[in-house]
């Protein structure tokens, strides 16, 4: 990484079939100072190093998440600083804030696309010479898979730290709009037909309302015991 650091960028394109070396186009960035080039290219060094580590993460949406912190770490730096952000053209800028933005796009792709999945109305209809309506026994397993998953989601993820507040607050937002409108039309749908039958309780174990609270446990960094505690409250 030293080497990489220390050699001198040239605008034009750079391109490398070595894979531990990245690439960059220093076309898009004629009329830069070299020193400007010089601390971009460091940046993109940066990144690359951050990619490889990334791919150390057995969960793909803590991959995500991790790139997300810290590409947004640099561009907060970059603003924070009038020397820098002097230095880095605000279309390179805009690049690097893209980057963080589809990390977090990626992450709720790779954690919430299996939890709705289980809130689509496909699988539960039957109809037959006799009935058609609601398989309850079908409706049963789609709850139990919900909480199972969401349950395993709040666990892990409430143990996640997300420093930057505004951040943190940002994709709790964005989760909750994809969760809770999509939870609340399926049990607005399908109450009555688990209420109707034997315990309840044991598939319908979320209110609207206990998942908009949940939603705010992600990302805090909690330890385990923490975690534990606060389920039990």
């Amino acid at each position: 990484m030293g080497e990489l650091i220390v050699s001198q960028p040239s605008t034009g394109s750079r391109y490398s079939s070595d894979p531990n070396t990245p690439d960059m186009d220093f076309g898009e960035l004629e009329g830069q100072t070299p020193l400007s080039l010089h601390l971009i290219w460091i940046i993109v060094i940066l990144q690359f190093n951050l990619e490889g580590k990334s791919k150390h993460y057995r969960d793909t949406s803590l991959a995500h998440l991790f790139m997300m912190n810290n590409v947004h770490y640099i561009v907060q730096k970059i603003k924070g600083s009038p020397e820098l952000a002097e230095m880095i053209v605000d279309d390179y800028l805009r690049k690097l804030t893209g980057k963080f933005r589809q990390a977090a796009t990626s992450y709720q792709r790779a954690t919430w696309v299996r939890v709705l999945h289980c809130l689509r109305d496909e699988g539960l209809h039957v109809s037959g010479s006799f009935s058609s309506g609601v398989s309850k026994s079908a409706l049963r397993e789609r709850f139990k898979s919900f909480n199972a998953l969401f349950e395993e989601v709040h666990r892990t993820q409430s143990t996640w730290l997300i420093p930057d507040t505004q951040l943190r607050e940002e994709l709790r937002i964005s989760i909750s709009e994809l969760l809770i409108p999509a939870y609340r039309s399926f049990l607005g749908r399908f109450r009555s037909h688990i209420e109707s039958g034997r315990h309840p309780e044991n598939y319908i174990k979320y209110s609207v309302e206990d998942l908009e609270n949940a939603v705010l446990d992600f990302f805090e960094g909690y330890t385990v015991s923490q975690h534990l505690r606060r389920r039990s409250q």
